[in-house]
């Protein structure tokens, strides 16, 4: 069963993954954790971008392109993929001004992955072309396995 959102009532198990999806001079793209439930996985996902050599336009449109929630494929916005499951923005926050952007973006991997896969992060906007990085959903799959529900 393919469920869209994580569950209200279980406590997730938390499984360390604490690497940069992508990095470059003007943006980084990281993963801290992931929370296992037995249905699926919640990403953090944080994102980081210094104005440095962006022009004006570029750089007014990079909250804006969020401001909607998970855009839609386009050849500038944000975009996470998986190379197995079903993968949908959940929450997210962002601050930024003249200088830097910082937010992060709750993406949901629905079912729970069981074997190794890929994430992958495109944002064209500012300058990072698809980066991937392979993740252990044997690992996540274990930790599903310690989830609780809050009430018995």
């Amino acid at each position: 069963m393919t469920s869209t959102v994580p569950p209200p009532d279980v406590l997730g198990c938390p499984v360390p993954i604490a690497r940069f999806v992508a990095r470059t001079d003007v943006a980084v793209v990281a993963l801290q954790h992931v929370v296992a439930y037995p249905a699926g996985c919640a990403f953090t996902v944080h994102l980081s971008v210094r104005r440095g050599s962006l022009d004006a336009a570029t750089w007014d449109g990079i909250d804006s392109g969020h401001a909607g929630g998970f855009p839609g494929p386009s050849d500038a916005g944000l975009q996470f993929r998986v190379s197995r499951g079903a993968l949908v923005e959940v929450g997210g926050g962002a601050s930024y001004d003249d200088r830097r952007y910082r937010g992060d973006r709750q993406l949901w991997l629905s079912p729970l992955p069981a074997e190794p896969f890929e994430f992958s992060v495109e944002w064209r906007k500012v300058g990072l072309d698809r980066t991937a990085t392979t993740i252990d959903g044997r690992a996540i799959a274990e930790a599903a396995a310690d989830a609780q529900p809050y009430w018995p």
